[in-house]
């Protein structure tokens, strides 16, 4: 812990009664410096006396600790990967195991692109290759206001940039300038609160026991300090298939190949255990 951020876990836990001390003191400094120039507050005295003295900055900076944005396709390599190769091998372990579903869990998946991404990947390629099999994307997040917009299924045209024309047209709805996803997509999606860092489970309670053919966990890791990261990579590593994979985001490669994972193909943010 650096003496720079000391103050500030004390100013949450003292007076807020939060702890802040699970992220990443590299994250957390970040943060100080973008509210400092935002408020005009350039020495860290400054900022923290203005911390101090008013509750809704510190909801503010709380806001920051998450980030719900995201994007439909968002790394484009990694989805490229999983339509061409991962998935279509999945189709076919499937078909000749003679089992019925896929299943993928979407974690921290705030307002749901990723998991709707997924599964439009899923039904186009069921349904080229006339499977006989379905399934099924447990998506959860820690923020019940992201989850109430994912399960609404309302976007934007600004996070359907990366979706080919065919698939707007195919699986969501127009509606003035925004799109929503259409209800085909939809029931294949099961949205509900889970926290990766609690210890109710490894895996989300609507799923029952795990044995994911995929976990998503992107864009998530590099908020929190390391034994935290471990945590959440062992927690995801218990709740995988024998042959399961881990897909991250870009950013996050380093962190999961030194904690026992092997990049599948390089710089695809996709793994597996070693």
């Amino acid at each position: 812990m650096t003496n720079l951020i000391k103050p500030y876990l004390i100013c949450f836990q003292t007076i807020y009664n939060q702890d802040i001390s699970i992220y990443d003191d590299a994250f957390l400094r970040n943060i100080i410096r973008e509210r400092q120039r935002e408020l005009d507050l350039m020495t860290d005295k400054a900022y923290l006396n203005y911390l101090e003295s008013y509750a809704d900055e510190a909801v503010v900076f709380r806001s920051r600790l998450s980030n719900s944005y995201s994007e439909f396709f968002r790394n484009p390599l990694t989805f490229a990967y999983l339509e061409q190769v991962i998935l279509p091998q999945l189709i076919e372990k499937k078909k000749i195991s003679k089992e019925k579903g896929i299943r993928i869990w979407s974690a921290a998946c705030a307002a749901g692109q990723e998991a709707y991404s997924t599964a439009i990947l899923c039904d186009e390629l069921i349904e080229t290759k006339k499977a006989d099999i379905n399934y099924l994307i447990f998506a959860t997040d820690i923020d019940p206001k992201v989850l109430e917009q994912a399960q609404r299924g309302n976007y934007q045209s600004a996070t359907i940039g990366k979706v080919t024309l065919k698939r707007i047209q195919t699986y969501f709805i127009r509606k003035g300038e925004n799109y929503s996803i259409a209800p085909s997509i939809k029931n294949y999606v099961d949205f509900s609160v889970f926290d990766l860092l609690s210890g109710e489970g490894i895996c989300p309670p609507a799923s029952v026991y795990g044995n994911f053919d995929l976990v998503f966990c992107s864009n998530l890791l590099f908020y929190y300090k390391h034994e935290y990261r471990v945590s959440i990579l062992e927690k995801i590593g218990k709740s995988l298939s024998s042959e399961g994979y881990l897909i991250t985001g870009e950013a996050e490669r380093e962190i999961i190949k030194g904690n026992s994972y092997r990049e599948v193909f390089a710089n695809s943010a996709i793994f597996q255990k070693k």
